[in-house]
């Protein structure tokens, strides 16, 4: 297994934690998953939209950058 450093960024928080997995695919996996669940959790309370840059790093290695946004908006019956 591997270690593998997220960070979320975004204008109201900045979030690091280190996870293990085997492989980079699984890793993006577990970050993208991470950042969804604060997205849900935001726009549950309130907010309409969320977004925040995510970085995934092995070492001092950046594997790769993203931005994860999501939105909604009540329907109107």
């Amino acid at each position: 297994m591997t270690t593998f450093r997220i960070d979320i960024i975004n204008e109201h928080f900045d979030q690091s934690a280190e996870l293990e997995a085997p492989d980079v695919v699984t890793a993006w996996k577990k970050a993208m998953q991470s950042t969804i669940t604060i997205a849900a959790d935001q726009v549950s309370h309130g907010n309409p939209f969320f977004g925040a840059e995510v970085k995934l790093t092995e070492g001092k290695k950046q594997i790769g950058r993203y931005i994860v946004s999501v939105g909604a908006t009540p329907l109107k019956d």
